[in-house]
């Protein structure tokens, strides 16, 4: 009888010793989920410190130069009326990008360093013209003519049905075609201008065109594009010369 309490001190000192363990363990676990918890909670701080970064600093390199490819790509739907009313504000926020552009070129890719190059030295052609315009106004007489040389039947460009846009297009491009090599800088502002109402003519009937004359109407104009960029690089390098 004397036994008995010494196996009840055994049993309990073998009880406090299991919850012992199971504490540590308990304590252990404990600790290692607070270590990735503090791990994750580093991970969302960084990642919230990462969003806020490109918050305050804005658009990346990259974005920057899309913003630049879009807006010399669309300036082709835009009229120039539309540029004159808001010219200041657009060459203000264009020479911005061009200048972050410049800041962070070393972190584009190889490509896109190539593009920007030229994406910038179109903007300078197209950023002269804009302003050798604002000083010195087309003349109406001298659009009339225009207009029928390069539209002929299609002159009356605000009265050009959506199933003719097409061959106003096609007879504006041939016009281009045979005689832009005896353009002066001087006529390309009135064919910009008639290609720039054409544009604010298809813009108006879009809706009412089909498919197909979308896509060559866009294939015109791509066309257009890089032969009065040609014209404007060879009136840059004639007037170099000339200095």
């Amino acid at each position: 009888m004397k036994r008995r309490p010494d196996k009840l001190y055994l049993l309990a000192a073998l009880l406090l010793s299991c919850s012992l363990v199971a504490c540590e363990r308990s304590r252990t676990t404990d600790e290692n989920e607070t270590i990735i918890l503090t791990e994750q909670q580093t991970n969302d701080r960084e990642r919230d410190r990462d969003t806020t970064v490109v918050a305050k600093t804005g658009e990346t390199t990259e974005e920057k130069l899309e913003e630049l490819r879009s807006w010399m790509n669309e300036k082709a739907d835009r009229t120039d009326t539309a540029i004159r009313s808001n010219w200041p504000a657009t060459r203000e926020k264009l020479r911005r990008i061009n200048a972050d552009l410049e800041r962070n070129v070393d972190s584009l890719s190889t490509e896109s360093k190539e593009e920007y190059r030229q994406l910038r030295d179109r903007y300078q052609r197209w950023e002269e013209r804009q302003d050798r315009r604002q000083n010195q106004p087309l003349e109406e007489s001298k659009l009339r003519t225009w207009r029928e040389q390069l539209l002929r039947e299609y002159k009356d460009i605000s009265n050009i049905q959506p199933a003719n846009l097409r061959e106003a297009y096609l007879t504006f491009m041939g016009t281009v075609r045979t005689k832009r090599r005896n353009w002066t800088q001087d006529d390309w502002d009135y064919v910009d201008h008639v290609y720039s109402s054409l544009n604010a003519r298809r813009g108006q009937v879009e809706n009412n065109l089909s498919t197909a004359d979308k896509l060559k109407i866009r294939t015109l104009q791509a066309e257009y594009l890089a032969l009065e960029g040609a014209a404007d690089t060879r009136s840059m390098i004639n007037g170099v010369d000339e200095k």
